[in-house]
């Protein structure tokens, strides 16, 4: 019986114990996050805490002391670099966060609220300066949470998902420009650190934004965006994006204008895992149309599949260093170390290839169907250490270097269009007619550029 009470006792101890162990493991991760942000220039500041047996929140507040640390953390996982101006803007920004977890250690999954609470100074300061009321309602927004990221995240698995809070504001400025800001139904999920994710998937149904001015309208439509990004470094990464619409239009004008796209899809990706660099990129529209005074033109089956295959692999992770920091701001040795770099690069050799460049359909003015065209066209630089030299002495010499091989296929419609003359002139005797449509078939090799399988005088 004594034995019996002892384990009973023992496993309530543990049952009691639980919640404490949980805690202390969730806030020795969490202390750790923050100090790393402290470290890099973003302050936390007025923490508050409420606990009960089964969960734990907390409130944080961070301000961003020093943009230019931060930056140069955040620059470590991208090779984007955000100029310095834009640093100064956001000097002083503080960021509101809510936490909540469960005590039980088995738990490892945390919510997060994350939203900014006050601008900078320097950008309050210009608000107050010119729109008094505007600057009241843009502080008002702010403190009622109105831009704000939930966010459930896994500690351990690293992975997430979560949402912006819907936005529809219209405020009208003291010029009497009235600000339409819709955001609907956005969310997103991800694995990997939440500043830099390896991975992360968002969709968005609807944003919109209007800009109104007495009959003046400007008008910009974004329903149905989703994106995909896949992260393994700065030189090996995947993005893709799918849209549904866009449409970008102006009322009201003496120069009015609509542009309007449907079912765009857009890959890029970049890749130095293997012998190589790589540089991909693809775009699909299936419809564009542009509507204005001076134009009025529509797209069908716009196609584009461009490459970079065969890059020294050392040389482009070197250039993409350079032209990362050149983005932000450069000095005259850092200019010339990024020429040397690209000419490095270039004498390296690549292939440059378009696989589809196509539009199958063109329509002007509503009425006039001028078909469409495609191209192919794959160009060899060769490798040739004396590059650099050819260039200096003459562009011209680097001929010797190239191979080319291009094949155009376009309406005979369109090239009328464009060159004004349905006759081919002096090149009839190159160009081939296939049905409704000329030929180009281009090639240069060994210096020798010939049209159709005729050279060219």
């Amino acid at each position: 019986m004594k034995k019996t009470l002892l384990i009973i006792f023992a496993l309530i101890t543990v049952i009691v114990a639980l919640p404490i162990v949980g805690n202390s493991m969730m806030e020795s991760t969490i202390n750790t996050r923050v100090s790393e942000l402290d470290s890099y220039g973003l302050k936390s500041k007025n923490i508050q805490e409420e606990s009960d047996y089964f969960t734990t929140k907390k409130h944080f507040e961070f301000v961003l002391e020093n943009a230019d640390e931060f930056v140069n953390y955040l620059s470590q996982f991208s090779d984007q670099q955000i100029p310095p101006y834009v640093n100064a803007m956001f000097e002083g920004v503080v960021i509101g966060a809510d936490l909540e977890y469960s005590n039980f250690p088995l738990s490892k999954a945390i919510q997060l609220d994350i939203y900014p609470l006050e601008l900078s100074q320097s950008m309050s300061e210009d608000f107050k300066k010119n729109d008094l009321d505007f600057y009241a309602y843009l502080e008002k927004f702010l403190h009622s949470k109105g831009v704000l990221y939930h966010i459930n995240y896994n500690i351990v698995s690293e992975d997430f998902d979560g949402y912006v809070k819907d936005i529809d504001e219209s405020h009208t400025l003291k010029n009497e420009t009235t600000i339409l800001l819709k955001l609907h139904e956005t969310i997103f999920e991800g694995n990997g650190q939440l500043i830099a994710p390896n991975r992360l998937e968002t969709s968005l149904k609807e944003l919109q934004l209007d800009i109104k001015k007495g009959k003046l309208l400007f008008t910009c439509k974004l329903k149905n965006m989703k994106t995909t990004t896949n992260y393994e470094s700065k030189n090996t990464y995947l993005n893709a994006m799918q849209l549904e619409e866009f449409t970008v239009d102006t009322n009201g004008t003496e120069d009015d204008f609509s542009i309007t796209g449907n079912t765009i899809s857009v890959n890029a990706s970049s890749n130095t895992q293997g012998e190589f660099a790589e540089l991909d990129s693809k775009v699909n529209i299936k419809s564009i149309a542009v509507d204005s005074s001076e134009l009025q033109v529509a797209l069908k089956d716009w196609n584009l599949d461009l490459a970079l295959n065969g890059l020294d692999k050392e040389s482009f992770n070197k250039t993409q260093e350079l032209i990362s920091k050149a983005r932000a701001t450069s000095t005259p040795k850092e200019e010339q170390e990024l020429e040397e770099s690209l000419t490095t690069l270039v004498s390296k050799g690549f292939v440059f290839s378009i696989a589809d460049f196509s539009i199958q359909n063109i329509t002007v003015d509503a009425t006039e169907n001028l078909k469409g065209l495609s191209l192919k066209s794959e160009l060899k630089l060769k490798a040739d250490p004396d590059i650099a030299q050819k260039i200096k002495m003459s562009p011209m010499l680097l001929v010797s270097n190239i191979e080319l091989a291009t094949y155009v296929k376009v309406s005979k419609e369109l090239y009328a269009r464009l060159t004004n003359d349905i006759s081919v002139g002096a090149y009839a005797k190159y160009i081939r007619e296939e049905n409704d449509n000329l030929i180009f078939d281009i090639k240069l090799i060994d210096g020798e550029l010939t049209l159709n399988g005729r050279t060219l005088q």
